[in-house]
């Protein structure tokens, strides 16, 4: 079910999580944004004064607050593409790269997924991404493993 509007991606990981009920794709995304850690909002204000200079956008500060999934608004770094049930589709464009935040829901296995997809514009955007992929790795089964007090794990 994941979707590919980026056409050429540099870079893609995919986190899951054992779902403790059955829930479809916006459910599972806002309990996932609800429940972001606080450390996440500390790891993201250091990101931002060290990234800006550079021309990266900076994120929003709403981690812990009801998430309202309507396509246009924005959730941290997220713009809300698309909204299903088995799918809800974020992203957002810096000048040095795109990226796509997928949450989706499988309901056989019950467990969530997210997803990120990156595309790099320039060098300055893969050099950046170098940078933090190793704190990527750690935020991202971090941050869906938040609400479900569960280990997320790679596929």
């Amino acid at each position: 079910m994941t979707s590919n509007h980026l056409g050429r991606i540099d870079y893609v990981d995919k986190y899951s999580v054992a779902l403790p009920e059955p829930m479809d794709a916006p459910r599972f995304c806002s309990l996932v944004l609800e429940s972001a850690p606080r450390w996440l909002d500390l790891a993201l204000s250091m990101r931002d004064r060290v990234a800006a200079p550079f021309g990266f956008n900076s994120q929003e500060r709403n981690y812990g607050q009801p998430v309202h999934l309507e396509v246009g608004r924005k959730f941290g770094p997220l713009v809300i593409e698309s909204v299903s049930p088995e799918l809800v589709e974020c992203g957002n464009t810096d000048k040095h790269f795109v990226f796509r935040s997928l949450f989706e829901v499988d309901p056989v296995r019950q467990c969530g997924s997210f997803t990120t997809q990156v595309q790099f514009s320039d060098r300055v955007g893969r050099g950046y991404f170098a940078l933090v992929k190793p704190f990527h790795r750690r935020i991202m089964p971090a941050l869906i493993s938040a609400p479900f007090h569960s280990r997320a794990w790679a596929e």
